[in-house]
């Protein structure tokens, strides 16, 4: 088979598509390895579509064809023959790019040296503060340093934790404050476990 066979074969397809097959962006004929395909895009019709629906759609080709789709962890794949000519049309998992500033959200570090390590704040959000690693370790310590006597006289003390639009609680005795460092602002008491007092 040659290109000129694969290209008669998709004309083929696009003069009699099957009921089956799912809406696709672009078809094109290319090589793969020493024998011609025709493969597709899934259509996306302007928006993201998502991986369950990619699989939804896909799904209708294995029903026809028998054979299984195909998964690289990037790109998932579903094959079929048509004309006697095997074909695919595959959906290609969107990558979320991060943006990097060229400094350190809370230090003067530069980001751009290869030798930098850094992280984002935040999922999900481009945009997201993002600092080095020392910066990183910075307030990871000051997070584990943050503590509380619990309720009463007691001397133990505990970790506050980060609660989203809430301010902090202690793992030990629940108490929450908008806070950490200032009793005053307290908005849950400690629980006193059963059988101590406060």
């Amino acid at each position: 088979m040659n290109a000129s066979t694969a290209a008669a074969a998709l004309a083929a397809l696009l003069d009699d598509a099957p009921s089956w097959l799912p809406p696709v962006d672009h078809w094109e004929v290319a090589q793969d390895g020493d024998r011609w395909i025709v493969q597709g895009q899934l259509a996306t019709d302007g928006e993201t579509l998502g991986e369950g629906a990619a699989y939804r759609l896909l799904g209708s080709i294995v029903e026809q064809s028998g054979q299984q789709l195909t998964d690289d962890g990037r790109l998932i794949r579903a094959q079929f023959t048509h004309f006697g000519f095997p074909m695919n049309v595959w959906y290609l998992r969107p990558i979320l790019r991060w943006i990097v500033p060229e400094q350190c959200a809370t230090c003067p570090t530069k980001l751009g040296a290869p030798d930098v390590q850094f992280v984002k704040l935040g999922n999900g959000d481009r945009e997201a503060p993002v600092i080095c690693v020392p910066c990183r370790d910075a307030m990871q310590a000051a997070w584990v340093s943050r503590t509380c006597t619990a309720a009463g006289d007691r001397t133990d003390h505990h970790w506050w934790y980060s609660l989203p639009d809430s301010g902090w609680k202690c793992t030990w005795c629940e108490t929450v404050r908008t806070d950490a460092g200032d009793p005053q602002t307290m908005t849950r008491p400690p629980r006193v476990p059963a059988g101590e007092s406060a």
